[in-house]
């Protein structure tokens, strides 16, 4: 008998393979498996709020923020959301909830409040898609309590990864209840008119399989990205700019063609009755303007001409409008030809918080583009003004003027309702005003190294006039190079870990300066001369030093 070796070979070849397909496809119906119950058991507790217009249900990602879903969870079931309202609507963005606060009758105070214990930020790249349940926070990271919102009506791209996704409405009839809560009139501030109409009149928690007709739902979608955290460039296509936003402030859009109208409002978290803002104009050159109003005649005004009337302006206020220039400076301001303008202005009250006037503090920078003139203006609390005036000026740091000649040509506006801007995917510009090459070293924005980078510079060295000079400068030093390093660590690992290497006893010298005590103009210039020195004595003189003592033994 002869054996046919060959057809052995060839069936166990075959069986080998029918064995690894079996293997792969038992494998790929236990992940697709894992994932459907990771998303959809039967046994596990959905949070159902109950208000005039239906039930909003809410399942928990369990597994994406556990530490976030839990407290939720707690906090339902002890009935913390009861008689609580959503207090801030805006239709087509989102629904903000939580404010224990909001169970009083003062509304300045509203938005302020939380269980007193912040959570740690459990970003995920779950795309903050309709119906999506995310939580609130201030500009900190870490400081997300019992607020939460749920998204209206579109991707919000821009939150994605900066908030922690941690659930999402899952029932027909929760949706309706969105759609109608959405739709509420709400006053300027986006509280809610018919308050009773926005209350959570109760909470329960059910089982999943106890709950009535739930929507057959995909995994949650996830953005395509490998680091979290990070925070993305915007660009606003019908005015020409695009800039690096403050983490944490709400980016609202408004196209009404009004002159002297802001285009887009960035807004903070509201202290002592004021809400932080920043206020962009752009004024098409082509357009009719003279000193801002709109003519018959057109004609084409020089960048002189477009500021000097407004700046003319504010010296002829009486003093009775008790508004004061503190400076006023020309300068260079992302590439421009620019003025920059500090005055401060004080409001007769009452004011939300009680008080009976407030002083108030304002930034203003005026731009000559190539197609617009901008004027960029930063108002505070005169108390709080500092506070946030390090956020302005990294997006001034990053403020980049897109459209490049006035023979551009620029879309007309023609939706006259808010909107929230969002990216432009197409758009490619090099990213500015962050710690570009550490968050390309370490991976992300919340590295723990570029966070360290970020508290020395926002909380020491800008904290006097000698250290803010000192940034300027160095800012302009440093984005002509960095871009690029950062660019290539993310294209070769071997140069990344070897920037890494080479900026570690750089993080380890500025860490001396959280230890310093400095209260003076005088102890900034001596710790950061000391720093500076020792720094070149690390990188420079002793491998120097040590290059010459090898050459020696040699």
């Amino acid at each position: 008998m002869i054996i046919n070796y060959m057809s052995l070979w060839e069936k166990g070849t075959a069986i080998q393979l029918h064995f690894k397909i079996l293997t792969i496809t038992i494998i790929l119906l236990f992940c697709f498996t894992s994932t459907t119950l990771a998303f959809g058991q039967n046994d596990d507790k959905i949070v159902v709020f109950h208000t005039d217009f239906g039930h909003l249900a809410i399942e928990l990602f369990s597994d994406d923020a556990p530490n976030t879903a839990e407290n939720f969870l707690n906090l339902a079931d002890s009935g913390f959301y009861d008689e609580t309202i959503f207090h801030r609507i805006i239709k087509g963005f989102m629904i903000q909830g939580g404010d224990p606060n909001s169970k009083e009758s003062d509304q300045s105070k509203w938005g302020q409040g939380g269980t007193g214990d912040n959570l740690k930020a459990e970003f995920n790249d779950i795309k903050h898609n309709r119906g999506i349940v995310s939580m609130a926070r201030s500009m900190h990271p870490d400081s997300a309590s019992s607020q939460f919102f749920i998204v209206h009506d579109q991707h919000i791209t821009t939150l994605d990864e900066q908030y922690t996704v941690f659930g999402r409405i899952i029932t027909q009839e929760s949706y309706d209840t969105l759609d109608k809560l959405a739709n509420l009139e709400t006053t300027t501030k986006d509280i809610p008119l018919e308050l009773e109409k926005a209350k959570i009149k109760k909470t329960e928690i059910v089982t999943r399989s106890s709950l009535e007709n739930t929507l057959t739902l995909d995994a949650p979608e996830r953005v395509e990205t490998s680091t979290i955290g990070d925070i993305s460039r915007y660009y606003n296509k019908d005015f020409g700019f695009s800039f690096m936003p403050q983490a944490g402030w709400l980016l609202q859009r408004y196209s009404e063609p009004v002159p002297d109208a802001p285009v887009l409002i960035a807004l903070g978290l509201a202290k002592d009755g004021v809400t932080p803002n920043i206020a962009f104009q752009a004024h098409n050159k082509d357009d009719c303007l003279d000193a801002g109003t709109y003519s018959d005649t057109c004609w084409e005004v020089t960048f002189e001409e477009f500021f000097q009337p407004r700046l003319n302006s504010y010296h002829e206020l009486d003093d009775g409008i008790k508004f004061d220039i503190l400076s006023e400076e020309r300068k260079q301001i992302a590439g421009h030809n620019g003025l920059e303008i500090i005055a401060t202005q004080a409001v007769d009250g009452p004011m939300p918080d009680g008080s009976k006037d407030i002083m108030l503090k304002f930034k203003q920078v005026f731009i000559d583009g190539s197609k617009f003139y901008y004027i960029i203006t930063y108002a505070n609390h005169e108390k709080h003004f500092d506070e946030d005036l390090v956020g302005f000026d990294n997006i001034m740091d990053s403020f980049v003027v897109t459209v490049s000649s006035a023979s551009d040509k620029i879309s007309q506006i023609t939706n006259p309702e808010n909107e929230v801007i969002v990216l432009d995917d197409n758009y490619k510009e090099t990213e500015q005003g962050g710690c570009l090459i550490a968050t390309a070293t370490f991976g992300s924005e919340m590295a723990p190294q570029v966070q360290l980078l970020r508290e020395i510079r926002d909380n020491i060295v800008l904290q006097t006039q000698s250290g803010i000079s000192f940034m300027t400068a160095f800012n302009q030093f440093y984005y002509s190079f960095s871009p690029t390093i950062a660019d290539y660590e993310r294209e070769n690992p071997v140069f990344k870990e070897a920037v890494k290497l080479t900026i570690t006893p750089l993080l380890a010298s500025l860490t001396l300066l959280q230890f310093a005590d400095i209260d003076s103009e005088s102890e900034m210039l001596g710790y950061g001369i000391g720093v500076i020195l020792l720094n070149i004595g690390i990188y420079i003189i002793a491998p120097v030093a040590f290059i010459m003592k090898i050459r020696k033994l040699q």
